[in-house]
């Protein structure tokens, strides 16, 4: 009787093993790239127009010291352009003064989309790359940027593979990993001044593909970055929207060159620490008409 209560245990303990490794198996790539792409597809068109206040704070620690903090508020508007999703950031204030006066100026020019509304609101937007210190940082720093890499369009040019778990705000999500191969002709879906490579990962539900964080990496010989956003649910849109980036660089200038944004020198290395906040998101709905 003892013997056969211990086999019986031996193997109802096998069979919970077993279970437990079936229960952690990876989903198939196939199939988590699939569910993120029919988010992203019906996510775009919903979270057209909605106006984020980010606070973004910048130090620059080249040399391994850190200099003056700087710090930007701006509006950050999320749109849907022609399928693909990005942020137009418009800086309001650079440590707490003001640039001008606090307006929703890109929804308002967009509620009514036109070429030349769509022109000044590029404009804006550029206006305030002056301000983030170099152009690696203005080329990346966009919370939606790693969405790209997902986008249909460029499966093709990606490669991934599942890369872990973890339990994000409640729930299980696995880590999508994209990595760009290398190319002699630099053909990169993100273009930098250094023609770095992209490679990163997105933590998402496998069977909605519902994002809660992505993490993006570019690297080349003389840029190096790295930049995570966490998203949140907002109850009130019952979106989920960024809450929260992280943001590094660096950026080496052999040519002893100028950058668009930056002043470099021979062999010049600069490094910068980012992180933004976003809060009290608001919806003014957006389509646009628009070519890539």
């Amino acid at each position: 009787m003892t013997i056969r209560r211990a086999v019986a245990t031996v193997l109802a303990g096998t069979a919970s093993i077993v279970a437990i490794g079936a229960a952690q198996k990876d989903p198939p790539v196939a199939d988590v790239l699939r569910a993120a792409s029919e988010y992203l597809a019906t996510y775009a068109p919903k979270i057209s127009g909605v106006t984020l206040e980010e606070e973004y704070t910048l130090l620059d620690v080249s040399g391994g010291r850190m200099s003056t903090t700087q710090r930007l508020s701006s509006d950050v508007v999320l749109l849907n352009l022609a399928g693909r999703v990005l942020a137009l950031r418009d800086a309001h204030a650079i440590d707490n003064n003001a640039l001008r006066e606090h307006q929703p100026r890109i929804t308002a020019l967009l509620v009514k989309p036109s070429a030349a509304a769509w022109d000044q609101a590029q404009a804006y937007a550029g206006e305030t790359l002056r301000y983030l210190k170099d152009e690696l940082i203005a080329r990346l720093n966009d919370p939606t940027l790693p969405l790209q890499f997902v986008a249909p369009e460029n499966q093709s040019r990606v490669t991934y593979k599942i890369d872990g778990r973890k339990r994000m705000d409640g729930v299980e999500v696995v880590g999508l990993r994209f990595q760009e191969p290398r190319k002699q002709d630099a053909s990169y879906i993100i273009t930098t001044r250094g023609k770095a490579a992209a490679s990163g990962r997105l933590w998402l539900e496998p069977a909605t593909g519902r994002i809660h964080q992505t993490e993006l990496s570019m690297s080349s010989s003389t840029e190096n970055a790295r930049v995570s956003v966490t998203f949140g649910l907002d109850p009130g849109l019952d979106l989920w929207l960024p809450k929260e980036m992280t943001d590094v660089y660096e950026i080496t200038d052999s040519q002893g060159g100028v950058s668009n944004l930056g002043v470099g020198g021979y062999n010049s290395r600069r490094s910068f620490e980012g992180r933004a906040s976003y809060s009290n998101p608001r919806l003014t709905p957006i389509q646009l008409a628009v070519p890539k």
